[in-house]
């Protein structure tokens, strides 16, 4: 076992999902559980997301969804991927499991499987390309799609339309109302079900409408914007990554730290040596600067990053080896962290070490 250790509030989980219902009105929610449940358990995340009554879960992959449904969920589950291989469109057909459509090759592949599916056993959505331009049938190529979809016979019911947008989590919101404005511009005939928004649109695009949303980072505490803070949604942490000092040192001034003598202490001064790095999932690339707490007082990361140590400035801090060192969580946001260390929330979420994750405290 190591030292660092993670806890995942499944509480704090429940709670973000109420805050995306109170956003969404009558729209349903289809809660992403992707990625492993964002690095919070593919299975903690959804049992906590069915118990607080989700409408529905979100996937990658129809493998996820079939370890969804073998742990009981019986929620809908939609996978964003859609299928690939005439082997998850089997997966697909027997559990239940929604499935996108986003190239033509997809449906290519369905029309020369459907005869040995069960007629009707296929939900199937389509995604539209309104202008992110990473997945999804172009305008043009919806209505055949529609048509195509609508006479298999192992498509059942009415066909979905779907978007996703490139630029929600922006200050500029010109660039998400012309995709609303395109999408608008296919559905408006359409009678099947429809959905728009992820986190970002959710809480900042409240005309975008559709049946459903697809809420994700919120969901986990993370702030779906590239501005503000997550506090501001009334979002809560769910992971927390925790560890302690392993020791305490004076470091003389001119004095070089770490690998590659990246800080020079400019004055002699303390340091502490925190049992975390890279190989929990404690992003190498964090400059110094980087904030930490040690003790619930914020300090920062000084020198590189190593596989399983990390420096910390202890100057105006009082600690001692086996002292409490909070790397994000409750404490100090994850986006913070993140950007400091130039990436984002979903990132340090996703890379958080599998010895961890199997190891973490859960809190409900």
């Amino acid at each position: 076992m190591r030292r660092a250790r993670l806890l995942i509030d499944t509480r704090a989980m429940r709670h973000n999902l109420g805050v995306a219902r109170q956003a969404s009105g009558t729209r349903s929610i289809f809660a992403a559980v992707k990625a492993d449940g964002y690095g919070h358990g593919l299975l903690t995340a959804a049992r906590a997301f069915s118990k607080a009554q989700t409408d529905g879960l979100a996937v990658a992959t129809p493998g996820e969804g079939v370890a969804l449904r073998e742990a009981g969920l019986a929620e809908r589950v939609l996978v964003l991927q859609g299928a690939l291989t005439a082997e998850e469109l089997d997966l697909a057909a027997h559990r239940s499991l929604e499935l996108i459509f986003h190239d033509p090759a997809q449906l290519d592949m369905l029309e020369r499987q459907a005869a040995s599916l069960p007629a009707g056993c296929i939900r199937a959505w389509i995604k539209v390309d309104t202008g992110m331009h990473r997945a999804g049938l172009m305008p043009e190529d919806v209505q055949s799609a529609r048509e195509r979809l609508t006479h298999c016979p192992a498509v059942g019911g009415t066909v979905g339309l779907m978007t996703h947008f490139a630029r929600a989590d922006e200050p500029d919101s010109a660039p998400t109302e012309q995709q609303i404005e395109t999408f608008r511009s296919i559905a408006s005939d359409w009678t099947g079900e429809t959905s728009l928004c992820n986190s970002a649109a959710l809480l900042g695009a409240s005309a975008a409408g559709g049946d459903w949303v697809r809420p994700g980072i919120m969901l986990y505490g993370g702030n779906p914007f590239i501005f503000g803070e997550a506090a501001q949604h009334r979002l809560q942490a769910a992971m927390t990554l925790k560890t302690v000092l392993v020791a305490v040192r004076t470091v003389t001034s001119g004095a070089s730290v770490g690998y590659g003598g990246r800080f020079v202490a400019p004055e002699t001064m303390p340091v502490g040596l925190a049992s975390v790095g890279y190989g929990d999932g404690y992003p190498r690339h964090a400059p110094d600067g980087t904030p930490i707490l040690v003790n619930g007082q914020r300090s920062q990361v000084i020198g590189r990053v190593s596989m399983d140590l990390v420096t910390v400035d202890l100057r105006g801090i009082k600690a001692q080896v086996g002292d409490e060192v909070e790397c994000w969580g409750n404490g100090l946001p994850i986006d913070q962290v993140a950007q400091a260390a130039g990436t984002i929330s979903y990132e340090l979420m996703c890379q958080v070490s599998g010895q961890l994750r199997a190891e973490a405290t859960i809190l409900s």
